[in-house]
């Protein structure tokens, strides 16, 4: 079971990632993506179930650490796209 969430984590990670390639590069929103966030921390939450399992405790707070930062960098970017007026 814990190399299945190591495996699922990583694929949503990498998808999420893909999702903000997309906004970025295919439709030149340089903004970050709320489905990349949700995706990422979804993904950061399985790697960090599966470190757990393990026994690597400080790998698992490293990890929810980077999902922390996911979630408040996306809330950062909401109020940015909130106040944000393309001329």
């Amino acid at each position: 079971m814990g190399s299945t969430l190591l495996i699922v984590g990583l694929i949503l990670i990498i998808l999420g990632w893909l999702v903000q390639f997309y906004y970025s590069v295919g439709r030149k929103l340089f903004a970050l993506s709320l489905k990349f966030v949700v995706i990422y921390v979804v993904g950061c939450i399985l790697l960090a179930i599966d470190a757990f399992q393990k026994g690597g405790g400080l790998m698992g707070i490293l990890i929810l650490v980077g999902g922390a930062l996911a979630i408040i960098s996306g809330v950062f970017a909401k109020n940015a796209r909130k106040y944000y007026r393309p001329t």
